[in-house]
């Protein structure tokens, strides 16, 4: 693809992706507020917040080191480059072989750099905030990833021509091919990559690192102004690539087809298609989790991923790969 129409494409994916995400934040917190039977903030609130946070000055604590400025420029770089990775409905600006291992890489670069920022600031409630970041990123990313290759190397057996390229879903539909092992199979994973993003964006049983009314915001304690909007807006681009991810997987039919359309029109309603898919799968795993759970022990978080995720995860998979191999005729 040429470079120029490479880079306008990724800034428009950039600010549509901003605001669709800042928006979804607006909507999560009208949406909560009436399940708990209250009025909640009007939906563009988080927009108003970041422009008024990106206004400010940002506060710079007297033992904080100089990555403690880098990290918010840093985590908003990788967002950006994590989109480009991304399928919104259509395969992925940079899509090739082995794109997925670029995406995991930089879903993990994110919250790796809003650590080494809460380490830098110096605070205790930070680094409290940053340890329990890496135990929660070492426990949720392994039942994902299983669950993620097994799926592609499900697919890769269909002769398709970027194997392990996030562009894969949008060529067969996982619940369309094999057997009912494999439809029941993916339907356990499904509720792995349910549980596995609510633990991505932090929400209900898995609001362990921020958690506001133990470690005052944990990794964000220190963090004020436009560093702060930096990571709020990173937060929020990471938040729909990482339903993007589950909607590409379990539900990528697109609508264009139907409707005979071509060309940028057909992108374009594909793009707001998959929107409307994103904002359906964040209001469960986010605003329906949110609003029903608690939060837990960072111990009952970590046992819960490894005793009962992961094997879940790992049924899943076996079933794949039993109707795969073809071990029950």
């Amino acid at each position: 693809m040429n470079i120029v129409y490479l880079t306008l494409g990724l800034i428009a994916i950039y600010l549509y992706v901003s605001a669709a995400s800042l928006l979804w934040e607006g909507m999560d917190r009208k949406l909560v507020a009436r399940m708990q039977r209250r009025i909640g903030p009007p939906v563009l609130q988080p927009i108003y917040d970041f422009l008024k946070l990106v206004s400010k000055e940002s506060i710079i604590p007297r033992d904080a080191n100089k990555f403690f400025e880098i990290a918010p420029v840093l985590a908003l770089a990788s967002s950006i480059a994590l989109l480009a990775y991304t399928p919104l409905g259509f395969e992925p600006l940079l899509a090739t072989k082995g794109d997925v291992i670029v995406f995991i890489y930089l879903l993990a670069l994110i919250a790796f750099v809003r650590v080494m920022g809460a380490v830098s600031s110096g605070s205790p409630y930070a680094q409290i905030g940053a340890q329990r970041e890496i135990i929660m990123l070492a426990s949720r990313e392994v039942p994902m990833m299983l669950g993620l290759f097994a799926i592609l190397w499900r697919l890769s057996k269909l002769g398709v021509e970027k194997p392990f390229s996030l562009g894969t879903f949008y060529q067969y539909n996982i619940w369309e091919i094999g057997t009912p092992l494999t439809v029941f199979g993916t339907f356990v994973l499904f509720i792995v990559f349910l549980l596995w993003l609510a633990s991505e964006i932090e929400v209900g049983y898995f609001n362990i690192p921020e958690a506001e009314t133990e470690v005052a915001e944990g990794p964000m304690a220190e963090y004020s102004g436009r560093h702060l909007a930096l990571f709020k807006l990173s937060s929020a681009l990471k938040e729909f690539a990482s339903a993007s991810l589950v909607v590409a997987i379990f539900f990528p039919w697109g609508i264009s087809g139907y409707l005979g359309l071509t060309g940028i029109g057909a992108v374009v309603l594909d793009l707001l298609f998959h929107t409307l898919k994103v904002f359906i799968v964040l209001f469960v795993s986010m605003s329906v989790f949110r609003a029903i759970t608690g939060r837990l022990r960072i111990t009952q978080a970590v046992g819960m991923f490894w005793g009962r995720i992961l094997p879940m995860s790992f049924i899943g998979v076996l079933l794949i790969v039993i109707d795969v191999l073809g071990v029950i005729a």
